[in-house]
């Protein structure tokens, strides 16, 4: 099934100083996982060590968010991303 996952990376819709981070796949159109992240985070850390802080957060849902993203990326999951600069 990692081969069906798709990881996107894309602006926020609602604000262009945060990042959008979703997972879908053809069967499923929005799998757990979807995450909201500041730009300038995302800019400095990278995705991985976005969601690696994202999961050592105290509240449990983002951790468990974050968690099944790193998931679906260490399972071999295409990473799409959709970001234009500010």
């Amino acid at each position: 099934m990692p081969e069906n996952i798709i990881v996107e990376v894309s602006n926020y819709r609602n604000t262009p100083k945060k990042v959008s981070i979703k997972a879908y796949c053809n069967t499923d159109k929005n799998l757990a996982g979807t995450m909201v992240i500041p730009l300038d985070q995302y800019e400095s850390a990278g995705l991985i060590q976005s969601l690696t802080l994202g999961m050592n957060n105290n509240n449990q849902v983002i951790s468990d968010k974050c968690k099944a993203l790193l998931n679906y990326i260490s399972s071999g999951a295409t990473i799409r991303m959709n970001c234009y600069a500010r």
